[in-house]
């Protein structure tokens, strides 16, 4: 019973921090896009602004819930590092048409193996 209380418990860490991340990756691909508009002030009137900056108080705001709550530094900055990374690189591949090497997705994988062994 207490094995699968911790299973859960590390799922539920696990998902969060995948949705604090995909909430800053979010937020750097509205940034990307309100930029294209060229001017700053363009930029600084745009609701997706607003949006990108309400994405990155809440991951602000779990990160700081998180460390609060004792969870283990080394897992967190792997787990975000390695989500973070596929969201951004496939937002550059989907929306913005950029390319990825060989390289980038063999350095993705890697990532999340590297959270998988850490949370073993």
């Amino acid at each position: 019973m207490i094995t699968n209380t911790l299973v859960l418990s590390k799922l539920a860490q696990i998902t969060a921090v995948a949705l604090a991340v995909t909430a800053v990756a979010l937020a750097d691909v509205l940034l990307k896009k309100v930029t294209a508009q060229g001017s700053l002030h363009s930029v600084l009137r745009s609701p997706l602004l607003a949006w990108a900056i309400g994405l990155y108080l809440f991951q602000i705001g779990f990160f700081v819930a998180a460390f609060l709550a004792g969870w283990k530094l080394s897992v967190i900055g792997a787990l975000q590092t390695a989500v973070y990374a596929l969201i951004v690189l496939a937002a550059g591949a989907l929306l913005y048409h950029e390319s990825l090497s060989r390289v980038q997705i063999i350095g993705v994988l890697l990532a999340f193996g590297g959270v998988v062994l850490l949370n073993w």
